[in-house]
């Protein structure tokens, strides 16, 4: 790596792969004869403010998806993505209902997806993961070379990740009483106690609004197990600067 910014962006893959095993998404296995094994590859991308101002650098990690075999490792691949129109009906009702539309971001949204029953995932070890002398002498093998990570939950680039997330936001929206729109896959609604909150879903991101402010802001609670970052008031969703909602 050649970058001025060198010592930062390693930073950032050792908090990104601390991320992937914190959250469960392989075991590190020797690898099996014949086992198709897929490629991964480091994605770096400089994260802006609603100002234009650096927030953050992420290193992703990605899985060649291209290599993927279908029947073998992976099946269905849809997941819907919320419509822009979608998007500017949400900020309308947020500026009729007097309720700010509030941003919510979920952190590593595809790992937290198991992947899909019946199928098993190989990968091989992404740059940067060091493997301990006590980890190689458990496996009985002399090398890193020899091992594997065989995949527990979905990774980002799979083909199938996308679909895998969504299917279980999906799930947990409708297990706290939302209903989903049936001009819009990505829109959902709740009517409790008199109060209506309105939802947009695209991919990890949530634009959220409602007619009382505090059951807006109680919203992204209920979506602990996801640790869903509440960003606050929106000023920016899918490219687009936001200055009044």
């Amino acid at each position: 790596m050649r970058s001025r910014q060198k010592e930062k962006w390693l930073k950032a893959i050792a908090e990104e792969l601390r991320a992937l095993e914190d959250n469960g998404v392989w075991k590190v296995v020797r690898k099996p004869r014949d086992a198709r094994v897929l490629h991964t590859k480091w994605v770096f991308k400089t994260k802006l403010d609603a100002e234009g101002l650096i927030e953050r650098l992420k290193a992703r990690l990605v899985a060649c998806g291209n290599e993927q075999e279908f029947g073998v490792n992976y099946h269905i691949t849809f997941a819907a993505v919320i419509d822009l129109t979608s998007v500017k009906l949400i900020l309308v009702l947020a500026r009729k209902w007097r309720v700010p539309a509030k941003h919510g971001d979920v952190p590593n949204a595809y790992v937290k997806a198991e992947k899909e029953a019946g199928l098993t995932i190989y990968i091989h070890l992404p740059q940067g993961m060091v493997i301990s002398e006590e980890v190689l002498k458990l496996l009985g093998v002399e090398s890193a070379k020899e091992l594997v990570l065989e995949l527990q939950k979905a990774l980002y680039g799979l083909k199938q990740a996308g679909r895998l997330w969504n299917q279980l936001l999906h799930k947990k929206l409708i297990e706290i009483g939302f209903e989903q729109s049936l001009t819009d896959m990505c829109v959902y609604f709740r009517r409790r106690d008199g109060v209506l909150l309105v939802v947009g879903v695209y991919v990890d991101d949530l634009l959220v609004t409602g007619t009382e402010q505090s059951a807006v802001d109680a919203f992204f609670g209920e979506l602990k197990e996801f640790s869903v970052k509440d960003l606050g008031k929106v000023s920016k969703f899918l490219g687009m600067r936001i200055t009044r909602c």
